[in-house]
């Protein structure tokens, strides 16, 4: 374990290295043509699950459950983790059909007009902003990921300076054809796109919030073997998972190569322990504070042991190789032992961190997935989930929560802790099968509430706030509906160990004029059930000129809001909490703006209401005085009920227009003392998006996004 690792400071050296194997006359174009992963043939791969059809096979499914199943979470014998290396979710699946990625019409959009994705950059003298670009090779980064670059970015909550933060390099992304194998897993699977690293922070603080439910104030890598919780080396303070498992009786183990890590020089790096595994910090694991790791039960399975020799394989490995890497975990499966819980950390080479590339890491994740395939009594009851430490400063373009000022656990000097930027979450079992979409909001605590919600065995060290806001990933299950078939989709190990020979190069950014923003694949993506009901409007106090959003929340998991001036005021944004019971408030004085008000509330999964207008005074009622209202129907159905008022003498003529999801465009007159209801309609996982104007002279305006559960 070492924490030398220049990568972690922002350093932009290459770890690739000359000599890999090459497959001759094979490139990446025809290798996809040939293993159908281009982006053509996934057109059809996967994406049946919310057909009419395939809900019917579900259905079916569910009487042919095996004896004894009960079709919940008791079904589920055996968790396996698996967290990679630095990257963003909008930088590996900005891409990916019907996902919050890049073509999100609910995204940020500033002052100025421009949105999350026009980040401002000096350097371009054609539109003074980055887009984002694709990469087409696998060895770009890695960048400025520390506390105070990820602080810089995120600049008080507006996300605008990535690029003096990052560099251009930030925006750089990858599509099907460059990760294949990755998109495959998608497309088979359940991917989540509301998933955040816990901390803004690097890889350890991360790592650790994942293993434990927080960084105990580690903004930053801590140096081996130094890190001391408590008033001396031999009081831990901090109580990690696996010891709340242990005591229960809840079988656990690490899996990790135990070769001398990432330090010195090619090819012996490779291989080698990337110290990634946060255990080796805690002093109940590593007694000696040293290398030599520990000798009792929780250092033999957290992996906190000595290292072995090490080994001088690199980047000239096979198959057999790659298992070896792997081999307990291997054993463990094919032998019926694997245990309840299993955490695997992958060795330098391939963790996907920059400059190692994604197609090593998928090699390595493959390895863990065939392995569980390998074995239907396994396999038919595992879970494994596959997800990243950090975003290593690539860009994404999602809000996550933030807890309001007076949440002190969830600040240090004066900095918001987290959660931070999106990062990829897969999750693969029978349960999750058919290429589902998961756009509930969760941070890598989350998945401490996951095994919580499984074994009943509670984390201690998740604050309040962050439990309230985020989700525990069961969401992303359909326990009384498995399929047990082993995805065609998903390519063999020869496939994707032939990937990565065919990698190496460098991107250039783009040049002056020829920048354009990306597309998403076409097509749906079938939706996992929310666990949020975020909803908010406004009313406006004509004698105060008080102008109040009331923000609400219904559902059991609480939503982080944050409401944005548009206009008038500084741009800089108000984090509000609303709980089950609890709403929230925000409060425009219109005296401070001439009775002038503009502004948005963003929350989770496209959540976007936007009001602007003037208020009218009390005693002014001559002319147009235009309202409007709005409620999720009482009926039952997933409809918006949009209530048309007026409360002055004046005709309003309004406009109704859909700017994402269903809806048809209509314009309504509205008379004094004569309002009317329009129901809005939404898609089929309950999704609208609905801009309301009036042919007033104050810039009237609304709209209400979102999705009703």
């Amino acid at each position: 374990m070492t924490n030398s690792r220049e990568h972690e400071h922002g350093g932009s050296g290459s770890v690739w290295q000359p000599g890999r194997l090459v497959i001759p006359g094979v490139t990446r174009r025809r290798f996809l043509q040939a293993t159908g992963l281009g982006a053509a043939a996934a057109a059809t791969v996967g994406l049946s699950g919310g057909s009419a059809a395939a809900a019917a096979s579900r259905s079916a499914a569910a009487s042919r459950l095996p004896a004894g199943w009960t079709g919940t979470i008791a079904d589920l014998k055996h968790v396996v983790i698996l967290m990679q290396e630095n990257r963003s979710f909008d930088h590996y699946f900005g891409t990916l059909r019907g996902v919050r990625g890049f073509g999100d019409k609910q995204a940020l959009t500033w002052q100025n007009g421009n949105t999350i994705f026009q980040q401002p950059d000096t350097a371009r003298t054609d539109l003074g902003y980055l887009l984002p670009y694709n990469l087409t090779d696998q060895v770009d980064g890695d960048l400025d990921h520390s506390w105070d670059g990820d602080h810089d970015a995120w600049n008080g909550g507006l996300w605008n300076n990535w690029v003096p933060a990052k560099t251009e390099e930030t925006m750089g992304y990858f599509t099907r054809d460059e990760i294949p194998f990755q998109y495959a897993v998608a497309d088979a699977f359940t991917i989540c796109d509301g998933y955040h690293q816990a901390i803004m922070a690097p890889t350890s603080p991360n790592r650790m919030y994942f293993w434990t439910g927080t960084s105990s104030g580690y903004t930053y890598n801590p140096d081996d073997y130094t890190v001391d919780f408590g008033p001396d080396a031999g009081t831990p303070e901090v109580t990690t998972y696996p010891e709340l498992l242990q005591a229960a009786g809840i079988s656990w183990q690490v899996y990790t190569n135990d070769t001398v890590g990432d330090s010195g020089t090619f090819p012996y790096y490779f291989d080698g322990d990337y110290g990634d595994n946060p255990l080796w910090f805690y002093q109940q694991y590593n007694s000696t504070n040293s290398r030599e790791g520990g000798t009792s039960e929780l250092a033999i399975r957290g992996a906190v042991t000595p290292w072995q020799p090490v080994t001088a394989v690199g980047l000239n490995i096979d198959q057999t190789h790659a298992a070896y890497v792997l081999s307990s975990f291997i054993n463990a499966v094919n032998s019926n032992t694997l245990p309840q819980v299993s955490w695997i950390v992958a060795p330098a080479g391939y963790c996907e961190h920059p400059s190692y590339t994604p197609d090593f890491g998928a090699h390595y994740v493959n390895t863990v997935l065939q392995t569980l395939f390998s074995n239907p009594e396994v396999w038919n009851s595992t879970a494994l989930f596959i997800t990243y430490d950090e975003h290593d400063g690539f860009f994404d373009h999602q809000l996550p929560p933030t807890p309001p000022a007076s949440v002190t656990d969830e600040y240090i000097s004066g900095w918001p802790i987290g959660p931070g930027t999106r990062v990829p979450m897969l999750i693969c079992s029978p349960w999750t099968r058919g290429g589902y979409v998961d756009s509930n909001v969760y941070c890598h605590t989350s998945m401490l509430q996951f095994l919580a919600a499984w074994t009943g065995v509670q984390p201690v060290n998740i604050t309040p706030w962050r439990a309230s806001v985020t989700g525990d990933l069961t969401a992303a299950f359909d326990f009384q509906h498995p399929d047990f078939s082993i995805p065609a989709s998903i390519p063999t190990l020869d496939q994707t160990w032939a990937l990565t020979q065919l990698t190496g190069g460098s991107t250039a950014t783009p040049a002056e004029g020829d920048q354009h923003m990306p597309t998403q694949e076409p097509g749906a993506r079938p939706h996992r059930p929310t666990v949020h009901q975020p909803f908010a409007d406004i009313t406006v106090d004509r004698s105060t000129s008080q102008v109040t959003a009331n923000l609400t929340n219904t559902s059991k998991v609480g939503v982080g809001f944050a409401v944005y001036p548009d206009n008038y005021l500084s741009p800089t944004p108000t984090p509000i909490t609303a709980l089950q019971g609890s709403p929230g408030s925000y409060v425009w004085d219109a005296t401070l703006t001439a009775g002038n008000y503009a502004f948005s509330v963003y929350g989770p999964d496209g959540f976007l209401t936007s009001f602007a207008g003037a208020v009218v005074p009390a005693n002014q009622n001559s002319d147009q005085v235009p309202v409007v209202s709005a409620a999720l129907a009482s009926t039952g159905a997933k409809n918006l009920d949009l209530t048309l008022a007026n409360e002055g003498q004046q005709a309003i003529v309004y406009t109704l227009a859909p700017n994402d999801y269903e809806g048809t465009s209509q314009t309504v007159t509205v008379k004094l003392g004569r309002p009317r209801t329009i129901s809005w309609p939404t898609d089929t996982y309950g999704y609208y998006d609905v801009v309301i104007t009036a042919d007033t002279a104050d810039g009237f305006r609304r709209r209400y996004a979102g999705r009703i559960a």
